[in-house]
C-alpha cells in the first residue's frame, strides 16, 4: 500500500499539462491547455487543461478530475497503478505501508497479476535472447541479420522463446506463477492428453505494450521454414490484451507522432522496428488486421494527419483500400504512399539511407482518396461499367470526408483525373451524402456536442468548474448578494445570438486562432458551437430567461438534427407558446442577404461558404463582443452601487480595483468592436 506521504509527493510534483500531453497533442490556449477528449468521440477541441488549478475538464462529456484520474480513465487502470506509473515518471520513491497480503492482493486486482506474469514472460525471453547460446546464435543473429542493433532491440525488449517443448512454463510455475494464469494469457496451452508446452516456443518475441508501456502481450514470429508452420502467432484476447485498442509501437511513437504532427501506418512489427532504426519513429502498426474505432480514436489523440505505407506489389490491394472509410470519417487527413515494386516498409527502410527514406515519403506522399483513384483507374482499364463503378466508390469515400472544402478539392482533383465534369460527379456526391446523412440520424449520430452550463448559486454567482483565459473573468468581479439587471440594449443583443443560433447555428464561420509562433490561423467552427465555447469561458449566461430557455431547448434538438431546418421546424410547432410566438415572429423576418447557391451547394449537415460567409462572421463575432460590452457595463453599475452603499474602507478599495478591471477589459472590448464608449 502507497504511503500518504508518497501520495502527497506525487501530487505535489506532477504536472497536469505533462501528464495528458503523454496522450493528448495539447495547444496551448491563454493560461490553459486544450485538445481533443480522449473519453469520448471527440472531433473539435473541447478537453481544457488547467496548470494553475492541477485539473483537466471536458465540457462535453464532463470527465474532470486531477493528474492520476486522468491517467485511471484514460488506462482504465486503479487509482494505485496510476499513482505508480505517476512516481515513475518523476522519478519519485513510494513509500509502502503495511497493508495486503500477496493472496490478498491477487485476488481484488487480478488485472495487475496478469500483467505481472506478462512481465516475467518478457525478462524471460530477452535473458534468453541475450545469455543462452540458441538465443545469442540463432535469434540475435536473426535480428542482426534484419538490420537491427543492439540498442533498437532493446528498446523495442525484443526476446526469443527456446525451441524446447515446455522451457518457459516449466520456468514460470518454478517461480510460482499459477498454470491457470499463463494459460489465460496464450503463454501456455494443454495438449488434449493434459500435457502443458510454450505457445511461442522457437520463436522470436515481440511485445506489445500499452500507452504506458506495460506488456500487454506478445507477438512472435518462427525461425522454421515450412508451409504448414504459421508464420506469426499472437497473443488471444485477454483481460488485459485487446487488439482492437492496440497499435503496435505506439508506446515508443508516440512522442514523435506529436512533434512531427503526422503518423506512418504499416502492416507488422518488423516494419515498425525497421522504420524506427532507418529514423523515421513516428511510425506504428495494426498488426495485420483492419483498422478498428479504438485505433482510430487512439491515434487522433496525437494527431489529425495519418499517412498509410503500402507495399510495392501488396496483394489484395483493393480489398485494403476499402478498410479505411472509418478514417475518413472520423476526419482525419488521410494520406497515402506506394513503395517501389517488390518492397515494404521492413525491406525498404534496411536498403536506403535515413536521408532518401524520409525524402522518398515527403515526394511520394498524396491524399488517400486520389492515391485510391489511380489504382481503381488503372484496375478499371477503359471498361464503361467498371469505370463507373470505379466513380462511385470513389465518390462514396468524399462523401464520408467532414470538411465541406476539403470535399471540393477532392471532387475537382477526380473530375479531372476521370475527365468527367465536376458537376457530374457534384450531383451524385449530394445523394451519398444525404444517404449517410439519413444513416447517422437513425443511429443518434452527426451531433453537436452538449456543453455544460452554469448554474447560479445563494449569492447570485455563477458556480462552474471552468477556466479563465488570462483575462478578467467578469463573474469573480460581481458584488455579492446581486442580480444582474437586463437592460433594452443588453436584451437586444441576446436576441440577436438566439436567432443566430437557431437560423445558422449549424453553418461554420472562419475563427481565428493565434499558433505558438505568433502566427494567425483560421479554423472552421460551427457557429453554435462558438458562442457555447464563449459563453463556457466567461461563465455567462443570458439575462432574459426566455432566450435561456431557448439556449438550452437548442441543445436538446441540436443531438439529433440533421439540417437547419429541423432545427427551425422544432421551434415553430413547440409546445411552449412563449418560444413559438417569439420564433415565428422572427423566422418571418428577412434574413441578412445570403448568396443564393449557399443551400444548393452545401445543403448537409454542415454547411460552409466563401460567398457572403464574411457576413455571417461579422454577425457572429460583434454580437458576442457587445454581449459582452453590455454584461460589464451592467456589472459596472452594480459594483458603483456597491461601493455608494458600503462605507467600509477596505470594501471600497476592493471595489475600486475591481472597477478598474472592468472599466480596462470594456476599453478592449470596444477597441475590438471599432467604437467608443458611451455609456
Amino acid at each position: 500500500m502507497i504511503s500518504k506521504k508518497t501520495i502527497d509527493e506525487i501530487m505535489l510534483i506532477t504536472k497536469i499539462e505533462e501528464v495528458v500531453g503523454d496522450f493528448v497533442s495539447l495547444k496551448r490556449r491563454g493560461q490553459n491547455w486544450v485538445g481533443l477528449c480522449p473519453f469520448h468521440d471527440d472531433k473539435n477541441p473541447s478537453m481544457y487543461v488547467s496548470p494553475r488549478l492541477g485539473i483537466f475538464n471536458c465540457f462535453v462529456c464532463d470527465t474532470k478530475g486531477n493528474a492520476v484520474h486522468f491517467v485511471m480513465g484514460h488506462e482504465k487502470i486503479t487509482y494505485p497503478e496510476a499513482l505508480r506509473y505517476l512516481a515513475k515518471k518523476y522519478n519519485i520513491t513510494i513509500e509502502e505501508e503495511a497493508g495486503k497480503t500477496k493472496e490478498e492482493i491477487e485476488e481484488h486486482n487480478k488485472k495487475e497479476t496478469l500483467l505481472l506474469v506478462n512481465q516475467f514472460a518478457e525478462n524471460y525471453f530477452i535473458e534468453q535472447l541475450f545469455d543462452s547460446e540458441d538465443g545469442r546464435n540463432i535469434a540475435l543473429s536473426y535480428f542482426k541479420e534484419r538490420g537491427y542493433n543492439e540498442n533498437i532491440i532493446k528498446k523495442f525488449k525484443l526476446g526469443y522463446n527456446p525451441d524446447g517443448w515446455d522451457s518457459f512454463t516449466q520456468n514460470a510455475l518454478q517461480n510460482g506463477y499459477r498454470k491457470e494464469l499463463l494459460l489465460q494469457l496464450g503463454l501456455t496451452k494443454e495438449s488434449e492428453s493434459g500435457k502443458l508446452f510454450d505457445f511461442f516456443h522457437g520463436r522470436v518475441i515481440f511485445p506489445i505494450h500499452s500507452t504506458l508501456g506495460r506488456t500487454l502481450g506478445f507477438g512472435a514470429r518462427t525461425l522454421t521454414q515450412g508451409e504448414k508452420i504459421s508464420k506469426y502467432f499472437n497473443s488471444p484476447e485477454s483481460e488485459v490484451y485487446h487488439k482492437s485498442d492496440i497499435l503496435y509501437g505506439f508506446y515508443f511513437a508516440k512522442k514523435a507522432i506529436r512533434a512531427h504532427d503526422n503518423v506512418y501506418l504499416v502492416e507488422g512489427y518488423t516494419d515498425v522496428i525497421s522504420m524506427f532504426a532507418a529514423g523515421v519513429e513516428n511510425v506504428v502498426a495494426s498488426s495485420g488486421t483492419a483498422l478498428t474505432k479504438g485505433q482510430i480514436k487512439l491515434i487522433a489523440t496525437q494527431t489529425q494527419n495519418i499517412t498509410l505505407v503500402y507495399d510495392g506489389d501488396s496483394a489484395g490491394m483493393k480489398a485494403s483500400l476499402r478498410g479505411i472509410d472509418m478514417l475518413l470519417e472520423s476526419g482525419l487527413n488521410v494520406q497515402a504512399i506506394m513503395l517501389p515494386e517488390g518492397e515494404d516498409p521492413d525491406s525498404f527502410a534496411n536498403k536506403t539511407t535515413q536521408e532518401e527514406l524520409k525524402n522518398y515519403f515527403q515526394n511520394n506522399s498524396v491524399s488517400f482518396i486520389i492515391f485510391k483513384a489511380k489504382i481503381l483507374s488503372k484496375e478499371a482499364g477503359n471498361d464503361p461499367m467498371k469505370r463507373a463503378g470505379m466513380v462511385n466508390e470513389i465518390i462514396q469515400n468524399v462523401a464520408d470526408v467532414p470538411d465541406v472544402v476539403a470535399r471540393a478539392f477532392y471532387i475537382k482533383e477526380c473530375a479531372a483525373l476521370f475527365h468527367l465534369q465536376e458537376e457530374t460527379l457534384n450531383a451524385q456526391l449530394r445523394k451519398e451524402v444525404w444517404k449517410k446523412t439519413e444513416g447517422r440520424r437513425e443511429k443518434g449520430k452527426g451531433r453537436i456536442v452538449e456543453t455544460r452550463h452554469a448554474q447560479t448559486d445563494k449569492e447570485g454567482r455563477k458556480d462552474i468548474d471552468g477556466f479563465d483565459e488570462n483575462q478578467v473573468n467578469v463573474v469573480e468581479l460581481l458584488p455579492k448578494q446581486q442580480k444582474i439587471e437586463s437592460d433594452n440594449c443588453l436584451e437586444e443583443v441576446e436576441k440577436n445570438i438566439i436567432l443566430l443560433i437557431i437560423k445558422y447555428g449549424m453553418y461554420e464561420i472562419d475563427v481565428q486562432e493565434i499558433t505558438e509562433n505568433g502566427d494567425p490561423i483560421y479554423i472552421k467552427t460551427r457557429i453554435d458551437q462558438y458562442i457555447f465555447d464563449e459563453f463556457h469561458r466567461q461563465q455567462i449566461q443570458f439575462s432574459n430567461s426566455l432566450f435561456q430557455k431557448i439556449y438550452y431547448k437548442y441543445l436538446e434538438i441540436v443531438q439529433t438534427a440533421i439540417n437547419q431546418d429541423v432545427i427551425k421546424s422544432y421551434f415553430s410547432t413547440l409546445n411552449d407558446k412563449e418560444i413559438t410566438d417569439f420564433v415565428i415572429a422572427h423566422l418571418m423576418n428577412d434574413d441578412p442577404e445570403i448568396s443564393e447557391q449557399w443551400l444548393s451547394r452545401f445543403d448537409i449537415v454542415t454547411r460552409s461558404t466563401s460567398n457572403n460567409i464574411h457576413k455571417l462572421n461579422n454577425a457572429v463575432e460583434e454580437n458576442i463582443l457587445m454581449f459582452k460590452l453590455r454584461t460589464i457595463e451592467n456589472y459596472r453599475k452594480l459594483i458603483l452601487r456597491e461601493i455608494e452603499e458600503n462605507s467600509e474602507e477596505n470594501i471600497e478599495v476592493v471595489m475600486f480595483q475591481k472597477l478598474q478591471q472592468l472599466l480596462k477589459r470594456r476599453e478592449e472590448l470596444a477597441i475590438l468592436l471599432g467604437t467608443v464608449v458611451s455609456f
